[in-house]
């Protein structure tokens, strides 16, 4: 049975070279040039996959795509482009794209993602047929997701879990006092913040990151005192690491949320985020959090889906991932992982979640730099993170401090990334990319 393929292209001579290499691989193709025409045809047509270029005048191929896919959630698309900067590629990835490929193309590589995309989609359909509720639930939350209306990217939002993880937070955007975002090792929390940041359009509201190595008095007043001077309406603490703290940093924490003792003088609204690894009830039982915190903390309390919960997210944080790590080392072209990889990825249990994860992407990516990431090589990379896993969680804590010293001497430098990169001898990329 052949396939049919929708090509859209306003570039007269690439569409005509995608056409050929579709129509001598067998596929059944309708090439058409005007984005507006493409989804007319496509709203009536059956296809069982779509490839469209990224830039084009009436439309943009992200656009488009957002387009299609509110009409036909289950159809692969295939994105093409001369060039694309690494975050459009992320946010590609984060909305459902299923290859990017840069011209000039890999031909061979481009029909083998075509044939795993089809079959993908020929599975997932199976599956739905048969009551499978997981998979089934995955074509509703991308519709979700494109009708969802705000920004969240610490989660692909593919899960009913992390689908009303996001609901619930914008829902708490407007927090007056404390949140609790409670969840197991691993959790990015940090990440969540900043999808809670990034609710605000304004750049009035200001995020300050305090972890056991950098929270004290004499830190928190230099954050303060340097959000005032840019201009911020409203600060945001976030207490990372609660249950990890000195005694006296708890009692320092407490004392903040509330703008007593020494914060009293603070003249900018504050509120406060709390981030602890473990139950609530469970970090007072063992005496981990005194009553005062656990009060405080129990305010608003958000629990973090662990990654288990969100099956459907995981192979689509991993390529995101990548795409970060491809961008940090200033690589030209896009690795993606292979079926059955992904498969693989998203049956594990990622016992210290999202931190396990991105360690074994990483180490994907040190091992297996090529075009394909292959299951044997995820197989072998998993293996050495839950061996190593005291020691994974331990360099996964330096990596946090890291970009707490980075963030905190950007702070006291006025934000200039080149000073910050002079400080540290190296250059502003890297600084980025620690602070992103």
């Amino acid at each position: 049975m052949a396939f049919s393929v929708l090509i859209l292209d306003d570039d007269v001579d690439f569409n005509s070279l995608l056409t050929d290499i579709f129509e001598q691989a067998d596929y059944i193709v309708t090439s058409l040039k005007d984005p507006i025409e493409a989804i007319e045809v496509f709203k009536n047509t059956d296809y069982d996959l779509v490839v469209t270029d990224h830039r084009m005048p009436e439309m943009s191929g992200a656009e488009f795509m957002k387009v299609i896919k509110q009409m036909k959630p289950e159809v692969p698309v295939i994105m093409v482009s001369g060039f694309m900067e690494n975050d459009t590629i992320r946010s590609l990835i984060s909305g459902g794209v299923g290859g990017v490929f840069l011209k000039p193309l890999n031909i061979f590589s481009l029909l083998d993602r075509t044939a795993e995309l089809i079959d993908e989609a020929k599975r997932l359909k199976q599956n739905t047929q048969s009551n499978d509720v997981a998979l089934a639930g995955a074509t509703a939350a991308e519709v979700e997701g494109e009708a969802r209306g705000f920004p969240f990217i610490s989660f692909p939002c593919k899960s009913q879990a992390s689908i009303d993880l996001a609901e619930r937070l914008y829902h708490l955007r407007n927090f007056k006092s404390t949140l609790s975002l409670i969840g197991e090792p691993g959790t990015q929390f940090r990440l969540i913040c900043e999808d809670i940041r990034n609710f605000y359009e304004s750049n009035k509201e200001h995020f300050i990151y305090l972890s056991p190595g950098s929270f004290d008095t004499e830190q928190v007043l230099s954050m303060f005192e340097q959000a005032k001077q840019s201009g911020a309406e409203r600060v945001t603490c976030v207490l990372l690491d609660v249950e990890s703290m000195a005694d006296a940093q708890k009692r320092l924490a407490t004392v903040l949320s509330k703008c007593a003792g020494v914060f009293e003088s603070i003249e900018i609204p504050l509120r406060t985020i709390f981030c602890a690894n473990g139950d609530l009830d469970a970090l007072f039982d063992e005496g981990r959090i005194d009553e005062d915190l656990y009060i405080l903390m129990g305010t608003a309390e958000v629990c973090v889906p662990a990654l288990r919960d969100c099956v459907l997210d995981i192979a689509i944080l991993a390529q995101q991932m990548v795409v970060d790590i491809i961008r940090e080392k200033g690589l030209a072209s896009v690795s993606r992982f292979e079926a059955s990889a992904r498969d693989f990825l998203s049956k594990q249990s990622w016992d210290n979640n999202y931190e396990q994860l991105r360690m074994t992407v990483r180490q994907v990516m040190e091992s297996n730099p090529g075009e394909v990431l292959m299951l044997s090589a995820v197989t072998a990379a998993l293996q050495s993170t839950t061996l190593a896993s005291p020691r994974a969680r331990f360099e996964a804590r330096l990596s946090r401090a890291r970009v707490d010293y980075v963030r905190a001497t950007s702070i006291l430098l006025g934000g200039d990334k080149a000073k910050v990169a002079a400080f540290f001898g190296t250059d502003t990329t890297v600084i980025e990319a620690t602070l992103k």
